[in-house]
């Protein structure tokens, strides 16, 4: 009577935990049977550079870097004049001063300009290989999320199993009740475990969708990792063990020729260099005409003439002025310019050892990671399942005790959380390689 009257109120137990789980239920991955979109790694970063807001405002940047053109092409305005010598000249000039910028100057700034915009050019590409790596990251995130949960979701369902097959065996009187309780606690901490593997993939699912430009309640499929399946497929997510890896001299020579920030920073030289030669042609400031009417008033006529009349001299005025660079020479731009250049010419080295060190490091990663993966695939999992399901199997028939199944399920669950963390690992390494790189690996 004992024993089922506790049978009972685990029963009840069970069925008060299947009311609640309704909820829970709402937050699990959308079963895999149903028509969802797939969305593979290369669809989910073209998406994004095509689609995500911040791929669309890092574009907008060459609009701004564009009008440096339209300014380039500016010329002074004119000035209206005037000069009136009343009563003590009686002189008066109306008429226009012009200043005559010399054709050259617009030609450098012309030419600053187009290095401006080469330059907001490379910095958009840059933003958006980075973008392009951020998306990587937050897909990697999502799938070690899913696999982590499908986990969870079959070792609650081997606990369940495991339960059934005690319960049986306390009725048959093969088993003692304290296998039962500790079959209850495993199929419970796999619940709660399951669960909070739900929310994670959630999470990581809305924050993926987020950064694609879609809603956050977007629902789409990510492709299983295949190593669980025990079959010999490949999936472009997973590295090829068969192909090695390019030899770490090549990738650094690549880096070299390949990398947005060497590029940006020798763009700058040129640029600074451009704004050097704008500086040297304002040396020579712009000279400035005048033309106008004047009109002269002369002294009063001879006596005979008619009273207050005076002599008039109406004609046209032109003059000239261009300021003398004596004490101002832009030589406070001239300076800074030189400077720019020669610090600019010494970032140039300083980027390309911490490039060297940045690809070193990844690259370093990443064969780590594809040998501790291939270990995993080609003996670990397979054999850490194996004695798993056996464990279980012998303890159904009798052979074993139900801590030692405790002990096999729970070092499967480790070695496939090992595994998954290699695969998250390697993805980080792989994705730091081509932000290293500044191209893809393969």
């Amino acid at each position: 009577m004992k024993i089922c009257s506790k049978l009972f109120a685990f029963t009840l137990i069970s069925c008060a935990f299947l009311c609640v789980t309704p909820a829970f239920a709402s937050l699990q991955p959308e079963p895999r049977g149903m028509k969802t979109e797939s969305v593979s790694i290369d669809q989910a970063m073209n998406e994004t550079l095509l689609q995500s807001p911040r791929a669309a405002s890092l574009r907008m940047q060459l609009g701004i870097a564009k009008s440096a053109r339209i300014r380039a092409t500016e010329l002074p305005n004119p000035s209206l004049m005037m000069d009136n010598g009343y009563k003590a000249e009686f002189t008066y000039r109306y008429g226009v001063s012009i200043p005559i910028e010399p054709p050259w100057k617009m030609a450098l700034r012309l030419l600053a300009a187009k290095n401006q915009i080469r330059l907001a050019d490379l910095q958009i590409s840059k933003g958006l290989w980075a973008l392009r790596g951020d998306i990587r990251r937050a897909y990697t995130q999502a799938i070690i999320a899913q696999e982590k949960f499908e986990m969870q979701n079959e070792l609650t369902e081997l606990y369940n199993k495991l339960l059934t097959s005690t319960q049986a065996r306390l009725r048959q009187g093969d088993v003692a009740e304290l296998d039962v309780y500790k079959a209850e606690l495993a199929h419970q901490r796999a619940l709660i475990n399951r669960e909070l593997a739900s929310n994670q993939v959630i999470q990581t699912k809305r924050s993926l969708s987020i950064l694609l430009g879609r809603e956050y309640t977007a629902v789409y499929d990510i492709p299983k990792l295949p190593t669980f399946q025990l079959k010999a497929e490949k999936m472009d997510y997973l590295p090829d063990l068969e192909t090695p890896l390019p030899e770490l001299s090549n990738l650094m020579q690549k880096a070299l020729e390949n990398r947005l920030e060497l590029k940006i920073v020798d763009q700058t030289i040129k640029t600074n260099g451009a704004n050097l030669k704008v500086a040297y042609g304002n040396i020579l400031q712009n000279p400035t005409i005048g033309v106008g009417s004047s009109v002269v008033n002369g002294p009063e006529l001879q006596p005979g003439f008619t009273p207050g009349t005076k002599n008039v001299f109406r004609g046209f005025f032109f003059q000239g002025s261009i300021p003398i660079p004596i004490f101002s020479f832009q030589q406070g731009d001239i300076s800074q310019f030189r400077a720019m250049i020669k610090q600019l010419k010494s970032e140039q080295e300083t980027q390309k050892n911490i490039v060297n060190q940045e690809v070193v490091q990844a690259y370093q990663a990443v064969a780590m990671q594809r040998q501790r993966i291939q270990t995993f695939q080609q003996k670990a999992l397979q054999r850490s399942s194996e004695i798993a399901r056996l464990s279980q199997k012998s303890y159904e028939i009798g052979q074993s005790d139900i801590s030692s199944v405790l002990i096999a399920q729970q070092a499967n669950v480790e070695v496939r959380t090992e595994y998954l963390d290699a695969v998250n690992l390697y993805e980080i390494a792989y994705t730091d390689l081509e932000q290293a790189i500044g191209s893809v690996l393969y």
